[in-house]
């Protein structure tokens, strides 16, 4: 039986022995990047292998997770909100050196186009108060009613008296307004007040030339006036530095028409609903917030009755005031919040309120 042929690497080693034989196929293997039957790794292996995993990928930082800021929690004792009304000076010179005696915060209704004027804070007053604690609302542009009043007699063609229910329209001459059914309107010029105290009505500068009926109609500034009280006066804060989002009706006149342009603006409003002080955390709603004075046109007895309920039943109170008043000064504002002290009521802003109950 013939025998098996030798194999050319029988062959190579016959002539250059095991020894070198060996050693000629470790070179050839290495030269070409190959596994030697050592084990070891070739150069390119040993490279790779040495990099961390996905070094050849572009790194990819995970983000970090951002932490919520918990949700404010609602005080044990109620809380209560201070709005003051136009942005008078003696905001700065009486409400907040008594503010900060108990360091108390509040909310200001800044008029934007009385800034500076006579008789009113300028930005560095604003400044002051911001750095205080203090909450920056808008007053309107030019302090106009942004609330609509039904009329409480029909109108004929000829008239050019109207009769609703509110009649600061009245006091702005010149200004346009609006009469209107929800089918019919009309725009007439304001010529002033007509009618005495306690009966006051709205003159205009020429006759409605429609029969309206009272109770389906209504007076209101048009769209376009709406629109200067509401957002230019936002924009104009803003732009001065500083953070708005309420807004504190003139004359507490606000309406369902008003929420037209105000939502879109605004996250609340300070006296939607004036005549009370008493919000209800669980039904609360910041653009019907209900507000109501703490030394004007009331008593100290009403006063304390309505904190005794806020400490007692957890509630939310808005009370507000003009610091221009003479009764409105230092000592009694400081009066006010000893009592709010002694029963360990929070202040806070409005944006905070908001922020807590809503």
């Amino acid at each position: 039986m013939r025998g098996k042929r030798p194999t050319r690497r029988r062959v190579l080693q016959n002539i250059f022995g095991m020894g070198l034989f060996s050693w000629l196929i470790a070179r050839i293997k290495q030269l070409f990047g190959l596994q030697g039957d050592s084990g070891r790794k070739s150069p390119k292996e040993a490279t790779n292998e040495s990099k961390p995993p996905h070094a050849d990928q572009e790194q990819v930082e995970e983000p970090e997770e951002q932490e919520e800021d918990p949700e404010p929690t609602e005080p044990e004792n109620g809380a209560i909100v201070f709005v003051y009304d136009d942005g008078a000076m003696e905001d700065y010179t009486q409400a907040l050196p008594a503010h900060k005696a108990f360091d108390a915060p509040a909310t200001t209704g800044i008029v934007s186009n009385w800034i500076g004027t006579s008789g009113y804070m300028d930005t560095e007053e604003l400044d002051e108060l911001v750095d205080a604690g203090w909450e920056i609302a808008s007053h309107t542009k030019k302090h106009r009613p942004i609330g609509s009043f039904p009329l409480t007699e029909d109108t004929n063609h000829s008239d050019i008296i109207v009769s609703a229910e509110g009649y600061r329209h009245g006091h702005h001459e010149g200004e346009t307004v609006e009469i209107s059914n929800g089918e019919t309107k009309v725009l007439r010029e304001v010529a002033g007040l007509a009618g005495e105290p306690g009966e006051r009505r709205v003159k205009l500068t020429e006759p409605v030339d429609e029969h309206f009926h009272a109770g389906e109609t209504e007076i209101r500034y048009p769209a376009d006036v709406m629109h200067e009280a509401v957002d230019d006066s936002k924009k104009a804060l803003e732009e001065m530095g500083y953070d708005v989002s309420t807004i504190l009706a003139p004359y507490d006149a606000y309406s369902g028409y008003s929420n037209l342009f105000v939502k879109e603006q605004y996250d609340g409003v300070a006296n939607a609903n004036h005549g009370s002080r008493i919000n209800y955390p669980d039904e609360y709603d910041p653009y019907e917030t209900q507000r109501d004075y703490f030394i004007e046109f009331t008593n100290k007895k009403s006063v304390k009755h309505d904190l005794d309920k806020i400490a007692d039943d957890a509630l939310l109170g808005v009370v507000g005031a003009h610091s221009f008043k003479e009764e409105v000064n230092e000592e009694s504002i400081r009066e006010m919040l000893s009592w709010v002290e002694d029963r360990d009521i929070e202040t806070m802003t409005l944006r905070e309120a908001i922020e807590t109950y809503n």
